[in-house]
């Protein structure tokens, strides 16, 4: 499965789950249809360029590695340290979206002081999830590179 087809899909799978929900919430038909064909218009894309991947030969990935790619999530982490010491690099944090994650999580939240007590809960939700994601990427950028420190010198 390709990145852009499993954006696709997470676009698709999202106008299916609010169009239902939206549904049950308003019983209004228009922007309920709107909502499922958000999720049938991208879904169908999603699906053929699967469908293309599979036909031109791609390389058939682990079923985990393609539901890793579908949920969004980085892939596995490589199998050892490498060693950045002999190349004399500067080690930097690695670009995230969890930040952004917890920055959402805490507007949903302090939005639903305003709006309601489901949108505290919802913001709660987004928030410890980034939050453990971007403390998950920490600690596992802080392993290899505590990891690569005791290393002995190659020699």
């Amino acid at each position: 499965m390709t990145d852009e087809a499993a954006i696709l899909l997470r676009v698709s799978a999202f106008g299916f789950v609010a169009g239902v929900v939206y549904w049950f919430l308003s019983y209004e038909p228009l922007g309920t249809l709107a909502l499922l064909v958000l999720g049938a218009g991208p879904g169908f894309a999603g699906l053929i360029l699967v469908q293309e991947r599979r036909h031109q030969g791609g390389s058939r990935e682990p079923r985990a590695d393609a539901v890793r790619r579908f949920a969004g999530l980085p892939p596995r982490d490589p199998p050892g340290p490498n060693d950045l010491e002999a190349a004399d690099l500067g080690v930097l944090p690695q670009p995230s979206i969890w930040p952004f994650g917890v920055g959402l999580g805490m507007a949903i939240m302090l939005t639903g002081l305003i709006f309601g007590l489901w949108l505290v809960i919802l913001g709660a939700g987004v928030t410890g999830l980034a939050g453990w994601g971007w403390l998950a990427a920490a600690a596992r950028e802080q392993r290899y590179g505590r990891l690569e420190a005791e290393a002995p010198p190659e020699q």
